[in-house]
C-alpha cells in the first residue's frame, strides 16, 4: 500500500513538472510578447485642436496607427514623438498633446507595434520599435516643417525612446519617464513581483530567451543602460521613488550613464509608475515645459546643436522658470 502511494505521489510530481515546463516552453514566453491591445474612445477634436488619422509604415512592413496633432492657426514651432507603454495606446497621450498644440507643438502619437489599433504581433522592448520611430520621425520630416524634432516616453516607451533617440539623431531631445536599465533584468523583477518575492534568474532568462526566439529578435540588445551611454542629445529623465513595477534606483542609474552633459534628472516624491503627472503637480509639468521651450529655442537658432554649450542639473538644485503651462487631468493613472 505505501509502495502504491508513493508510486502515485511520484506520478503526480512528475506530471506536475512536466506541466511546468510546457508551461514554461509554449505558454509563459507569449505573456511577455503578446500586450494586450487597448483603445480608448478619444480624439484630438474632444479636446479642441485639429487631428488626422494615418497609417504610417514601419521599416517591415507593419502599419501603424497615429494622429497628427496640431493646430491649424498656430505656428508650428516643433514636433514630438509620443510613445505609451506596454499594454497602452495613442489615446493616453491625446490630452498633453492637445495642450501643446495650443502653443505651437505639434505631435504624433501613435499605436506601438502590437498595440491598440497598429499591425504586428508581437512586442520586442525597441529591438524593433525604435526603428518605427524612425519611419515616424521621416513621417514628420516628409511634412517639410524643418523644426526640432523630440520624442517623449512613458514607461516601455521610455526605453523605446532611448534605443531611438541612440539611433536616429534627427531626435533633437528626450523625456523619459519611469523606464527601465535591462530588458533581462526588467523581465526577471517583473516575474519575482507576480510570484510574490519567488525568483530565479536562469528560469526568467530562458522564458525571455524563448519569446524572443518566437518574436525574433535579441533579448541581450535591448539595454537601455548601454544605450545612453552613447546618447549626446539633452534629455529629461523623471521617476517616482515609490515606483512599484520598475525601481527607482533604475532611472537614476540611466541619467548618470547618460553620455549628453545637458541632462536633468528629476525624481518625484511619492510617485509610482504611471502618476509622476498627479504626484509631481504643476511644478513637474512646468519643468518638464520648461524643458521642451528650452531645446524648441535652442534648436531653432541658426548655430550647430553641437556648438551649443552643456549642462548638468536636477530639479532640486535649479529654479523653474515661470513658464505658463495649464493644468491637465493625469494622462494615466495606477
Amino acid at each position: 500500500m505505501w509502495n502504491k502511494r508513493r508510486r502515485n505521489a511520484l506520478v503526480i510530481l512528475f506530471s506536475l513538472l512536466l506541466l511546468g515546463i510546457m508551461g514554461l516552453h509554449f505558454v509563459v514566453p507569449y505573456g511577455i510578447i503578446s500586450p494586450a491591445k487597448v483603445h480608448l474612445d478619444r480624439t484630438p477634436q474632444d479636446f479642441g485642436v485639429s487631428g488626422k488619422k494615418h497609417r504610417i509604415t514601419s521599416h517591415d512592413g507593419i502599419p501603424l496607427s497615429a494622429y497628427w496633432i496640431q493646430q491649424h492657426d498656430q505656428e508650428v514651432r516643433g514636433v514630438l514623438i509620443f510613445v505609451h507603454g506596454i499594454g497602452g495606446c495613442k489615446e493616453h497621450f491625446i490630452p498633453l498633446a492637445s495642450q501643446l498644440a495650443k502653443q505651437g507643438i505639434a505631435s504624433v502619437v501613435f499605436d506601438g507595434r502590437a498595440h491598440g489599433e497598429s499591425g504586428g504581433t508581437y512586442c520586442t522592448y525597441g529591438f524593433f520599435e525604435k526603428k518605427d520611430v524612425k519611419s515616424v520621425v521621416d513621417f514628420v520630416e516628409e511634412k517639410g516643417l524643418e523644426v526640432p524634432i523630440g520624442i517623449y516616453g512613458n514607461s516601455l516607451g521610455g526605453a523605446i525612446a532611448i534605443q531611438a533617440l541612440e539611433l536616429d539623431k534627427r531626435l533633437r531631445f528626450g523625456i523619459i519617464e519611469s523606464t527601465f536599465t535591462d530588458l533581462q533584468q526588467i523581465v526577471f523583477d517583473y516575474k519575482k513581483r507576480y510570484l510574490r518575492g519567488i525568483g530565479i534568474k536562469s528560469i526568467s532568462d530562458y522564458v525571455l530567451n524563448r519569446a524572443a526566439d518566437i518574436a525574433h529578435f535579441e533579448p541581450d540588445s535591448v539595454q537601455p543602460i548601454r544605450s545612453v551611454q552613447t546618447i549626446e542629445q539633452p534629455v529629461f529623465i523623471a521617476h517616482g521613488d515609490a515606483d512599484a513595477n520598475i525601481k527607482f534606483e533604475y532611472g537614476r542609474q540611466l541619467f548618470n550613464h547618460l553620455a549628453t552633459t545637458d541632462k536633468t534628472w528629476y525624481p518625484v516624491s511619492g510617485a509610482g509608475h504611471l502618476n509622476l503627472s498627479a504626484m509631481g503637480g504643476a511644478p513637474y509639468k512646468e519643468a518638464v515645459h520648461c524643458f521642451i521651450e528650452e531645446k524648441l529655442t535652442c534648436f531653432s537658432t541658426t548655430e550647430s546643436p553641437e556648438r551649443l554649450p552643456l549642462k548638468t542639473h536636477s530639479h532640486q538644485s535649479r529654479e523653474p522658470r515661470q513658464v505658463p503651462f495649464e493644468r491637465s487631468p493625469n494622462l494615466l493613472t495606477e
